[in-house]
């Protein structure tokens, strides 16, 4: 009698260890027109975990088909608790809960955090651009100012002083944060002196410095890498309506094999094409055998040689133009400064860029800075102007918001901002932080330029 009455108690213990393991997933009917890679991207979870899970042999999903999603908000059931321990509540909370909530913080009335700036002012053939930083940020101070949010900002000229003098001033290390220097080398050292304060380093304008993310946590990389700036490009891509393409030069070796890596990281399906910028005359009839069979072509020129976009883009506008096939271009950030690229085939293909930065000046902020900037300083703002106005407000507002150790909230916060967008990340606890904000732009037919969504 003892045993039947075990029996279905065992059962039942082991009917609610699958339910909790089968909580850790979610389950997904697979719709018309579903692949892997939107799905991964509508549960905001890698698509090769979701092959991985359901023992996928290739990416090819049917209407119908039930997959399970790996579900990041459960937490995994590991072992069962002995009934006699009681445990402690913070260990059974996830790491995320164990953070310092993300709040307003409550400002004491003498509270002025230190916010201190360091820049090369000493370099006559550069010093234009960072006198130009330094006036955006007196603006941010004076905005913050007039919200009733009173900073103490300190500037220093990196050039002026030995690094190790200036590195050990008083005032200095008094600093909550400390924007600059500018050069990656410069903020490692910056870096290195800081390593066990609590003082925040930022890199305003050096995408380089990003070396210094895996080191150290009190670090914010504003500029973001080109991984970052090509990642923004996959939201636009449409590859069940579209035949992708990736067109490199023959033999390089940077670019293009890091967007076919990202490419096949989410299972996005393309095509290459390559050929020597030398040959780009004979290319266009081999293009139009490629691409014209397509009712849609979506390209990315995976290059930052401006002898081969420009021949790429020719090759490309003349079958748009001529031949009518219909073509989509993607381009990279750095395009955006290039000098020989034909306007009109740029609007006409409609290309779209990523950008670390860009400035729309119907915006009422931007013509409310301009107004600003030119009645102060009787000039024009130019991108520096606009990036130490933009870099400067965003962490006075983390301080006031937050508190002198706000990195635990920064990853929350969201500014609208006049040319960047500012959106901190990081991997682990040791790391650093880097930006994931990118303003992705479109060239229009009628020469105008959308800032896309």
């Amino acid at each position: 009698m003892k045993i039947r009455r075990l029996i279905p108690v065992a059962l039942l213990f082991l009917s609610m260890a699958l339910f909790a393991q089968e909580q850790q997933y979610i389950r997904h009917k697979v719709r018309w027109m579903e692949t892997l890679y939107s799905i991964g991207r509508k549960y905001h979870v890698d698509p090769k975990d979701i092959a991985v899970l359901n023992n996928l042999t290739s990416e090819t999903i049917s209407r119908g088909q039930i997959l399970l999603i790996p579900d990041p908000e459960q937490q995994a059931v590991t072992q069962p608790i002995p009934r006699d321990t009681v445990p402690d509540p913070e260990l059974l909370q996830p790491e995320t809960e164990k953070m310092i909530p993300c709040r307003d913080f409550v400002r004491p009335r003498d509270y002025n955090p230190v916010l201190s700036v360091i820049l090369p002012f000493e370099e006559p053939e550069k010093n234009a651009g960072f006198t130009e930083f330094y006036q955006g940020m007196l603006l941010a101070v004076e905005k913050m100012k007039d919200r009733g949010m009173q900073a103490v900002v300190q500037v220093f000229d990196w050039n002026k002083t030995p690094a190790d003098e200036l590195l050990s001033l008083e005032a200095l290390g008094r600093s909550h944060v400390i924007i600059g220097p500018v050069y990656s080398g410069d903020i490692g050292s910056t870096l290195a002196y800081f390593r066990n304060s609590h003082t925040k380093v930022v890199s305003p304008l050096d995408s380089k410095s990003d070396v210094w993310v895996s080191s150290f946590p009190n670090f914010f990389q504003v500029q973001p890498g080109l991984e970052v700036q090509q990642e923004a490009l996959l939201k636009y891509l449409d590859p069940h309506h579209a035949a992708l393409w990736v067109i490199s030069e023959e033999g390089e070796q940077v670019v293009a094999p890091g967007i076919r890596k990202m490419l096949d990281k989410n299972l996005i399906p393309y095509k290459n094409f390559s050929y020597d910028v030398l040959k780009g005359r004979e290319v266009t009839g081999k293009l139009k055998k490629l691409l014209e069979v397509n009712p849609r072509n979506q390209i990315v020129i995976a290059s930052q040689n401006e002898a081969f976009v420009s021949d790429a883009i020719r090759n490309l506008h003349l079958l748009l133009a001529y031949e009518n096939v219909p073509v989509e271009l993607f381009g990279l950030a750095r395009w955006y400064g290039f000098n020989t690229l034909d306007l009109a085939a740029l609007h006409e293909l409609k290309v779209v860029l990523p950008l670390s930065s860009y400035v729309d000046y119907s915006l009422s902020n931007v013509k409310e800075f301009v107004a600003r900037y030119r009645t102060l300083f009787q000039a024009e703002p130019t991108q520096f102007s606009f990036q130490g106005y933009d870099v400067t407000y965003y962490f006075l507002q983390a301080l006031f918001l937050y508190g002198p150790d706000f990195e635990e909230c920064i990853t929350s916060l969201r500014l609208p901002l006049l040319q960047t967008d500012l959106s901190f990340v990081r991997e682990t606890r040791e790391h650093g932080f880097s930006n994931s904000g990118v303003r992705v732009i479109r060239y229009l037919p009628n020469y105008a330029i959308e800032l896309l969504p």
